[in-house]
């Protein structure tokens, strides 16, 4: 046990220093002027065959927000789903953020810094959304953040333009705006199109009729869809501090419910894996079924793998660069699982790089490693 241990911890050091964060500049369309963007790779995007889901973050002026969102992913994934982090920065926020009103008084109370929402959201479209879509490997889930009258903006989004984000986290929105605009918008709305797989949105009882309009607004979204709805009302945070919390609770809720659910999770994959452009991977299978191992869901890791047993039942054309650790655990994945003849293949496999490697290994690796090698491949040997 101590051994796995230690194999475990050489692989997780492997990528953790290699996440990266690449600031830009990007400019809108006509009059829209520039933004920047932060730009979060995860340690996995070394993997040149992965692509990885999108998370837009707002408010990215404010680098806690931003840092909040992708540190959060890197421990709440376990491994299992990392992902690429925009955050948006908009120094005029409000503008950007709330859509135009409908009541004169509203301009006032905003001191004249409201109604640039459709502009910003098709600067998302229309230039922020493409130009990650091109420079990174991206897979088509879009999630979209949040908070206040970020959330708002998010909100105003799903119904104008419901299909520019697969997933809205709404941390503390603003349902007040304009004397509750987005209550009365949804309201109005005889049919909705439910793109949304996934809806968070939390609370705090920041000002009069907050929570009202927040509840209200979520009774007509239940009457209009059937999408994943997770909502919370945290009565000890403030509208400032609710901010980390209603972050990490919301990518628990959907990594539990998308990612973690191996029955949503082969449905997921599936339907990713029709699509013109992905392909759901061998090596991405198997990283998500030694994370379902590792949890003592070997039911679920199986389950997984026999859904895309086309994909994985080919032999492997081992690639010299991979990880010797890697394949060793791939090797045991597989022989738990009851894949023996393919964990046969991976376990001899790994004796032969272990033999051309002695040197670079050490004696007291190699021999390490021949004798967990020997003892897995008797195993094997005993079961057949």
């Amino acid at each position: 046990m101590k051994t796995i241990l230690t194999l475990v911890l050489i692989l997780c050091s492997y990528g953790f220093f290699a996440q990266k964060i690449e600031k830009i500049k990007l400019k809108g369309e006509k009059d829209f002027g520039k933004r920047e963007l932060l730009i979060y790779t995860p340690p996995e995007y070394f993997d040149q065959s992965r692509s990885f889901e999108v998370v837009y973050v707002l408010d990215a002026q404010n680098r806690e927000f931003f840092d909040a969102v992708h540190t959060t992913v890197a421990f709440q994934n376990n491994g299992l789903r990392p992902m690429i982090v925009v955050g948006i920065a908009s120094p005029y926020r409000n503008i950007d953020f709330l859509p135009k009103n409908v009541h004169p008084e509203t301009v006032q109370e905003q001191y004249g810094e409201l109604g640039g929402a459709d502009d910003f959201s098709d600067f998302i479209e229309n230039s922020v959304m493409p130009y990650v879509d091109k420079n990174y490997r991206t897979i088509p889930t879009k999630i979209g953040i949040g908070h206040s009258n970020g959330g708002t903006f998010m909100n105003y989004t799903m119904i104008k333009k419901p299909e520019l984000f697969d997933v809205i986290f709404s941390i503390d929105a603003n349902f007040n705006y304009d004397k509750g605009q987005l209550v009365d918008l949804i309201k109005n709305q005889s049919t909705f199109k439910n793109s949304l797989d996934f809806y968070y949105t939390c609370q705090t009882r920041y000002g009069d009729s907050w929570i009202e309009n927040s509840v209200a607004f979520n009774a007509s979204l239940k009457t209009l869809t059937d999408m994943n709805i997770v909502q919370e009302l945290f009565e000890s945070e403030t509208h400032n501090s609710v901010y980390q919390i209603g972050v990490m609770n919301a990518f628990k809720a959907y990594f539990k419910f998308q990612f973690f659910d191996v029955k949503n999770l082969i449905e997921y994959l599936k339907d990713l894996d029709s699509k013109e452009d992905f392909t759901v991977k061998q090596n991405e299978l198997l990283q998500m079924a030694i994370v379902f191992k590792r949890f003592e869901q070997i039911e679920a890791a199986k389950q997984l793998l026999l859904s895309f047993q086309e994909k994985i039942t080919v032999e492997h054309e081992y690639d010299k660069r991979v990880d010797i650790y890697a394949l060793f655990f791939t090797a045991d994945l597989y022989f738990s699982l009851g894949f023996s003849d393919l964990a046969k293949k991976y376990f001899l496999y790994c004796d032969r790089m272990l033999e051309e490697n002695k040197k670079d290994y050490g004696i007291e690796k190699y021999n390490m490693g021949k004798r967990m090698i020997s003892e897995k491949l008797k195993l094997i040997e005993q079961a057949e």
